[in-house]
Parts: structure tokens; C-alpha cells; sequence
């Protein structure tokens, strides 16, 4: 069988080469690029399968802190780089991965583990269920007229190297306000957001950085890529990154500088909000196109601490019984009592009230899952009265987004 176990230093560069070459692509061979994947990485948190002193399987996990509904945060592993070579498919290589990994988080005492799937079908025998989804927007913006005044701050654009200090403040500011939302640490903002070598480009431009300021408060950042086309007319396209905002009037000035950019009159942003309102900024809400996804699929590792962590908008009292067939001793009934919105769960004894897949849990755990959907689907059982309550207790005002793929 196979050893299972982290990678050293030294086996970094063979676990970047069967990385990539399981995603289909060559490994990054740039000056740095090995230095690169240890300071982004925790050596500790990667894990391998070996088979005759060659790595079959890849994966790690990140450690993030996670807004969760209320505005605080629990720690959450993420869960990353998964892989396995296509020759060793099929043969229980990423079940022994998983089992690893998942001990691993349980034993840093982490609640939840989450993640981006990359195959949709993967994931939820281990637990996990779809939290977060986005929209794929595209539009073109000499058809976007804006229905709202603009605001009275300014949008102007930054020198790469005045970027990081602005952008880290806004973001700070708006985290604690979006369910989803992950720490970045200094890494992560070095190489993760702010680096930009011609690699990462795909014929764009270099990143763009501009920002809405109210006096000398920067209230919101738009992160985005350029790509010239002209076809008789210009045709040139923006591919944004990242908008994020601290304000109502933060969000409407970004957008109306994204839709008025001379010559370039078609615009993407790969993940929108679901609850993104440039649709209620303009007049014709059927020129923005959108594409529902999933994004970040959550674990629950400790059903107690992680129910317990978030905030709730509706009180109530609920048992619930919870079935996780990969971890079974995370299996049981509990009660939920939400009073004034804090949360006590505990293992009972009896009769639950509503009964449920951990990824089911996971589904709901941030405010945005749809309880009533799963009961319909027969994903959640119960009373009609009881499948309402869990419903109405996990349910938030503000749809949780993830700001980005990890």
C-alpha cells in the first residue's frame, strides 16, 4: 500500500512536478518558482502518497481564519492541491489521502475544513456540501446605464507598488462583514494577489489597481486585467479579479468607472455575489448575463464548535441528528438553542427532530444553503414545522461569497 505522509523540502520540487502534471500543465520552472510554493506553503500541512519512492497523489491545506454569519471567524483548513497521477485512479489512493488529511485537521482541533472542487461529484462523500455560490457576469458596458446617482468619492488608479497597504485596509474593513470571507496573510498578499509575472497574464494586460476614496479614506478596490481587440471598432475587453467594497457608495463608484473605460466595451467578473447589487444600480438588469456556480464547499469537523462559533438572525431551539458516514464518530443527535443569537449545541440523547448529511450541514452552515430545497430533494427529513425551523435558524439576510479559488 501506499505511505501517506507530509513532504520534506527536498521533496518539493518532485511534489510540484506530479502536482502539475495531474492538472495537465507543466510546473512552474521561473527563477524562485520552488522558494515560491514554500513561503505560499505549510510543509507541515502538505500531504503526499508515495508508491516505490514516487508521489502518485498530491495535497495540502491552508490555514485560514473564516468569517462566519455574526462577523467573527473559525479556524478552517483549506483544503488544496488534491491530486492523484491518472495512472492510480480509481484505486482508493484519494480516500487514504482524505482519511490523512481530515485526521490532521481534526487533531489541530480545526471545526471546519473547506474547499473549491474541482469536480463537483468528488467532494461530498467526504463531507463536504456547497456553501458559498457565485455568478459568472458578463456584460457590455455601453448598454450599462446606471439607474443612481454616482457617488460623491473618486475612483483613481494605483502604482503597483502603492497598492498593498490600500487594498489590505479596505479589505480588513469588509471581511468581517461577508460570510465566506478568508484571512490573507502576508504570503498570501505577496504572491497570491499582488504578484503579477507575464505567466499569470494570458495576453492581459498587467493587474490594474483602482480604488474609491472618499477624501483620503479608500472605501472599496477593483483589481483587474485589460486585453486590447479591435475588430474595425474597439472590442477591447476588462477581466476583473476582485471588487470589493466597504460601502453602498464604494460599490456603485467602482462600478461605474469599470462600465465607462474608453475602448473597452466588454467586461467579466468570473465571481460575482449572489447578492451583488450593480443589477439594482441599472436601468436593464437583462443587459448584465450572469451564470450561477458553486464556490467554497465547507466540512464540519466539530459539530458543537463550528454550530456554536456563528451568529444566528432567528432564535429557536432544534435537535437535530447528523449522519457522517466518512467520519463516523462525528455522527449523532444534537440540540441547537439559539437565544439572542448565540448558540449552545451539545450531544443528546432521543428523538430528533429533523435528521441530516454532514455535507448537508455544511450546505446551510454560512446562511446561504436553501434547508427547504434539501428537504424537497429528500436530503433533509423531518416534519414540515422542523424542516421550516432549520430553515429559518441557519437562514441569513447577507449571502456568504468567497473572494477566491485557493
Amino acid at each position: 500500500m501506499w505511505d501517506i505522509r507530509a513532504i520534506s523540502e527536498a521533496e518539493s520540487d518532485l511534489f510540484r512536478s506530479r502536482l502539475s502534471r495531474a492538472f495537465g500543465v507543466d510546473a512552474d520552472t521561473e527563477d524562485g518558482a520552488n522558494e515560491r510554493f514554500l513561503e505560499l506553503f505549510e510543509i507541515e500541512r502538505t500531504f503526499a502518497a508515495f508508491e516505490a519512492g514516487d508521489i502518485i497523489g498530491t495535497g495540502g491545506a491552508f490555514s485560514f481564519d473564516l468569517t462566519v454569519p455574526g462577523g467573527s471567524t473559525v479556524p478552517m483548513a483549506g483544503t488544496t492541491i488534491v491530486t492523484v497521477q491518472p495512472t492510480h485512479r480509481r484505486l482508493g489512493v484519494l480516500t487514504a489521502m482524505m482519511e490523512y488529511h481530515l485526521d490532521e485537521v481534526d487533531q489541530r482541533g480545526e471545526p471546519v475544513a473547506g474547499l473549491w472542487a474541482s469536480d463537483t461529484g468528488i467532494y461530498g462523500r467526504f463531507g463536504f456540501g456547497p456553501a458559498t455560490y457565485m455568478y459568472e457576469s458578463k456584460m457590455h458596458t455601453p448598454s450599462i446605464i446606471m439607474a443612481t446617482p454616482a457617488p460623491e468619492g473618486r475612483v483613481r488608479l494605483l502604482d503597483p507598488e502603492d497598492a498593498g497597504p490600500i487594498l489590505r485596509s479596505v479589505y480588513e474593513t469588509a471581511r468581517p462583514t461577508v460570510p465566506g470571507m478568508l484571512s490573507r496573510n502576508e504570503a498570501w498578499w505577496k504572491l497570491r494577489v499582488l504578484r503579477d509575472p507575464e505567466s499569470r497574464r494570458g495576453g492581459k494586460s498587467a493587474l490594474r489597481y483602482a480604488v474609491y476614496e472618499e477624501g483620503d479614506r479608500p472605501l472599496g478596490y477593483a483589481i483587474y486585467r485589460q486585453k486590447e481587440n479591435w475588430d474595425d471598432l474597439p472590442e477591447g475587453e476588462v477581466h476583473v479579479n476582485e471588487i470589493l467594497s466597504a460601502t453602498p457608495a464604494a460599490h456603485r463608484g467602482l462600478w461605474g468607472y469599470l462600465t465607462n473605460i474608453d475602448l473597452y466595451p466588454r467586461l467579466e467578473w468570473w465571481n460575482t455575489p449572489l447578492d451583488d447589487a450593480l443589477a439594482l444600480h441599472v436601468t436593464e438588469p437583462r443587459r448584465i448575463k450572469r451564470q450561477l456556480s458553486d464556490s467554497l464547499w465547507i466540512r464540519l469537523m466539530d459539530v458543537p464548535s463550528a454550530l456554536e462559533s456563528r451568529r444566528y438572525e432567528h432564535d429557536g431551539d432544534l435537535v437535530i441528528a447528523v449522519e457522517d458516514r466518512f467520519r463516523p464518530g462525528n455522527s449523532g443527535t444534537y440540540e441547537l438553542r439559539v437565544i439572542d443569537g448565540t448558540a449552545t449545541c451539545e450531544r443528546v440523547e432521543g428523538t430528533a427532530q429533523v435528521s441530516c448529511s454532514v455535507d448537508v450541514l455544511g450546505h446551510i452552515y454560512l446562511g446561504g444553503g436553501d434547508a427547504l430545497g434539501m428537504s424537497r430533494s429528500g436530503r433533509v427529513r423531518g416534519e414540515d414545522a422542523a424542516v421550516r425551523q432549520l430553515h429559518k435558524i441557519f437562514r441569513t439576510d447577507r449571502s456568504p461569497w468567497c473572494q477566491e479559488i485557493f
